[in-house]
This record gives C-alpha cells, structure tokens and sequence, in this order.
C-alpha cells in the first residue's frame, strides 16, 4: 500500500527544483523558487482570463461580466505585487535568530498552500464561470502569504 506523500514531497512535485528549507543557505534560493512559481501560475491565470475577456468583449462589448474580470486580473495583479515585494527568504532574519524544525514544518505547509492555491486558481482561470470562485481564493491566497511571511520572522516580532 503506497503511503501518502509528505508536504515536502508535494511541494517537490509542483514546483521543479525545489529542494526545501533544510540547509540554511539554501533558504533564499527555496523561497525564490516557490514564490516564482506562484507568481508565473497567477501570471498564466491572468493570460487565460484575458483571452476569454477579449472574446466576450468581441461579441457583447457591454457585458457586466467584463467589469468583473477586470477586478478578477486587478486582483490577481495586487496579489503578484505582494509575493514579488516580500522579503527574500528571511536570509537576513535567519543570522539573527534560529529557525527550528517545527516551524520549517509550518513554512513549508504555507508553501504547499500558496502553490496548490495558485494552481487552483490556474485550472479554474479557463472558464468565466469562475470568477466568484477564484475571487474567494484569491483572498484565502493572500491569508496564506501574509501568515507565510510571518514565519520568517521571531515569534515576538510577529
């Protein structure tokens, strides 16, 4: 009977080359390459929702549903902009405090969430349908990322 695959395992699946936060010089480079693969997930919702956009803007220019996608992508922008702007992999806030296993376990939790949410988001992002849906994750998205980054950072600071 195969046994269930780890969070670490699951996040070593979606996102290629990403080894974990084991190592502490390795950190920087594992919070690059998970927050980069979120982004370019977001990035190829926002594709796919732009192209439904232009042909339903082709075929009824004034549907209320346009204003909606509009919000969706503004969304979906905002949400890029946060991941892209936090700090790198708390490779600073590691030399000032120690990270423990515990709370690498919560990391890369937050990690596995914020990739399976942003590939959610991917898959949901072909059909307008959607929009509410991926609006609510979006929001649950951006929980994630903010608790994420409370991660690298000591508990008395957070």
């Amino acid at each position: 009977m195969p046994k269930e695959l780890t969070p670490l395992e699951k996040l070593q699946l979606l996102v290629p080359g990403y080894r974990g936060y084991k190592v502490k010089d390795l950190i920087r480079q594992d919070d690059f390459l998970v927050r980069q693969s979120t982004i370019s997930k977001l990035e190829n919702a926002i594709n796919n929702i732009a192209q439904q956009e232009s042909q339903i803007a082709s075929i009824e220019p004034f549907s209320p549903l346009l204003k909606k996608i509009e919000y969706l992508q503004s969304q979906l922008r905002s949400i890029i902009g946060l991941i892209g702007s936090q700090q790198g992999g708390g490779g600073d806030v590691y030399a000032r405090y120690k990270i423990q296993t515990e709370q690498l376990d919560e990391i890369l939790n937050n990690d596995l969430q914020m990739v399976s949410i942003a590939n959610d988001i991917l898959n949901l992002s072909t059909s307008t349908e959607n929009v509410d849906i991926i609006l609510s994750m979006i929001n649950k998205l951006r929980e994630v990322i903010i608790n994420r980054n409370k991660l690298f950072f000591p508990p008395e600071t957070r």
